[in-house]
């Protein structure tokens, strides 16, 4: 069986650190684990870059040593057009608000990866079945994948 291609937000990283709410803390790193391990593919792109580079200087590092730890992929600049344009027809669908650009850019570039799911924990502009539905009729009609869009206990392997 092959191995799921996994897009992750940057919220995924930033619960990561966050130990505020104990189970989330605890879903992400026993995601980020198993993608260490190579039970899932993990992948992020340069809008989770541009978000890490946002947050509070003694915060980055430790985001950065995160997506070294668990091996994660960066996908390429190439997409970075098409994805543009993609995140701007679900904003115009009214999909994703406008002023959340950058949340339908991760949408965008998980699907152009071809992700099996982008996992998150925004759930009023990712994680919905609304927005999934939409997202997902769109990419029909444009010839491109379906993704699930979810949370990290729908992905992580239970039993380990």
């Amino acid at each position: 069986m092959r191995k799921l291609q996994l897009y992750l937000d940057s919220s995924i990283l930033g619960w990561s650190l966050n130990r505020g709410n104990p189970s989330r803390f605890a879903e992400v790193n026993l995601l980020l684990q198993q993608i260490a391990d190579g039970k899932f593919i993990g992948a992020y792109s340069w809008v989770s870059e541009q978000e890490i580079e946002a947050a509070p200087e003694h915060i980055v590092e430790r985001l950065w040593q995160k997506v070294k730890e668990a091996k994660l992929k960066r996908i390429s600049v190439g997409l970075k057009r098409q994805a543009e344009e993609l995140a701007q027809t679900y904003c115009d669908k009214e999909i994703v608000p406008s002023d959340f650009k950058e949340d339908a850019l991760h949408i965008a570039v998980a699907t152009l990866w071809k992700a099996d799911a982008l996992v998150s924990y925004n759930f009023q502009h990712i994680v919905s079945l609304n927005v999934m539905v939409a997202v997902n009729e769109v990419n029909r009609v444009l010839n491109l994948n379906e993704i699930f869009l979810c949370q990290p206990q729908e992905v992580i392997i239970s039993g380990d």
